[in-house]
């Protein structure tokens, strides 16, 4: 019986610790998907790399354009897009749009409004469009 009793006190053991265990992964996992948009935008800078990239695009239809720059900012635009989860991108472009952008007028703020609809396609991620999250009015 006292073998027993300590077999059962061993596998109860066991099992608390499998539990625990399992517990944790799937919080942890959980916790990195359900990161909120708001978080991510945050530690993503509030899309600063974009927000140059963006204004950069102003001064280039402005006649002022540096092809190597633009480049390097586009590039760290998308590095700041990648590390967004797929569901944040358009809305973090969309808060960014908004609120950095939200000054600009006619042509110029259809063609900005254009480019950042079009940045998740220029780097290659998905959603390649924003269409439905920044919106003209």
């Amino acid at each position: 019986m006292a073998k027993f009793t300590a077999l059962a006190a061993i596998l109860v053991a066991l099992l608390f610790i499998a539990h625990t265990t399992a517990y944790r992964t799937i919080v942890t996992t959980t916790d990195k998907q359900s990161r909120s948009c708001r978080e991510q935008l945050q530690q993503q800078q509030y899309l600063n790399e974009c927000e140059r990239f963006l204004r950069q695009q102003c001064q280039s239809q402005s006649g002022r354009r540096d092809s190597t720059s633009e480049q390097q900012q586009l590039e760290q635009c998308c590095d700041q897009l990648r590390d967004m989860s797929r569901r944040c991108r358009c809305d973090g472009l969309s808060e960014l749009v908004s609120e950095q952008l939200g000054h600009l007028q006619g042509e110029e703020r259809r063609e900005i409004l254009q480019i950042a609809r079009n940045l998740p396609n220029e780097c290659n991620l998905r959603p390649g469009r924003c269409d439905s999250e920044i919106r003209s009015n």
